[in-house]
C-alpha cells in the first residue's frame, strides 16, 4: 500500500551496505521510521530525502508496520540551518525534542506546524535562542506540561516572586517551593511570557538580551531533563553561544 505524507527528516543512520534508515516527523502519522534503499550510492536520486531537516512530500510503501521510501518531492531543504552553529544546534534541539519525547505513529498537526515555523524563523535570521524558547514552550503546552508564569502551579497565588520547582511540576511561589527550587528573575519571566504569547512570525520584532534567553533555556533544560530526559542539543547550544 502506498502512503503519501508531508514530513521533516529528523535524522538518518546507515543501514546495510547502501541503505539508510531515516526518521521522519510527518503531518498525518507523527514520528515514523522509513527504510531508504540505495541512497548511499553516489548516483542515488533520493539522497536528499535523508538529509537532516529536509521537508518534503514523501511517497512511501507500507508493508505491515514497515515503511520504505518510494519517492520524495522536496518542498524546502532548510539548508541555511547548517550555515551557522547556533541556528544548527537550535534546529537540532527541535529535532531531538521530537525524537526523544514523542511516540511513533502519534500525529499532532499543531506540533508539526510549530516545527516548520521554528525552522522557517531560524532561517530568517531571528535570534536562535528566542525561536527555540518559543518552540519548547509551545511543545510543553501541547504535551500538557505547560509552564505558567503568572501564578503558582500548586496554590494558584499570583506573585512577582516565582521559582521553578521540578518536583512540584512547574512554577511555584515562595511558600510552595521545595528545597531544590530555582528562583526566576523578573527578566526571565517577562521574556518567557512575551515569547510564548507571540506568533512565530512576530518573533523578529523582539530583541531580548542573550543572557536572559540563556537563563530561560537553562530552566527549560532543567524542566525537560526532570520531566522527560536530557536534551543534549540544547546543552550544546548553551555551550556555544
Amino acid at each position: 500500500m502506498d502512503v503519501t505524507t508531508k514530513a521533516v527528516a529528523l535524522r538518518a543512520s546507515d543501514y546495510r551496505e547502501n541503505d539508510k534508515m531515516v526518521l521522519l516527523y510527518s503531518l498525518e502519522y507523527g514520528k515514523i521510521s522509513v527504510h531508504a534503499r540505495g541512497v548511499r550510492k553516489s548516483t542515488a536520486k533520493l539522497k536528499f530525502a535523508c538529509d537532516q531537516f529536509c521537508f518534503g512530500q514523501y511517497e512511501l510503501v507500507q508493508n505491515g508496520d514497515r515503511l520504505t521510501l518510494k519517492n520524495c518531492d522536496q518542498l524546502q531543504s532548510f539548508y541555511e540551518l547548517r550555515e551557522d552553529v547556533a541556528r544548527y544546534y537550535a534546529a537540532c534541539a527541535v529535532a531531538e525534542t521530537l525524537i526523544n519525547y514523542t511516540e511513533e505513529w502519534q500525529s499532532d498537526g499543531a506540533l508539526f506546524v510549530c516545527v516548520l515555523k521554528s525552522f522557517q524563523q531560524l532561517c530568517a535570521q531571528v535570534q536562535p535562542l528566542c525561536v527555540l524558547l518559543k518552540f519548547l514552550l509551545d511543545f510543553l503546552r501541547l504535551e500538557g506540561f505547560a509552564l505558567t508564569f503568572d501564578s503558582c502551579v500548586n496554590c494558584g497565588e499570583k506573585t512577582s516572586e516565582m521559582f521553578l520547582d521540578v518536583e512540584r511540576g512547574g512554577v511555584v511561589c515562595r511558600n510552595c517551593r521545595s528545597g531544590g527550587a530555582v528562583a526566576l528573575s523578573a527578566a526571565v519571566v517577562s521574556a518567557c511570557t512575551m515569547v510564548e504569547n507571540l506568533p512565530y512570525e512576530k518573533l523578529k520584532n523582539l530583541s531580548l538580551p542573550q543572557q536572559v534567553l540563556k537563563e530561560a533555556l537553562t530552566l527549560c533544560l532543567r524542566y525537560l531533563s526532570h520531566s522527560f530526559r536530557p536534551l543534549n542539543s540544547l546543552a550544546e547550544l548553551l555551550n556555544v553561544v
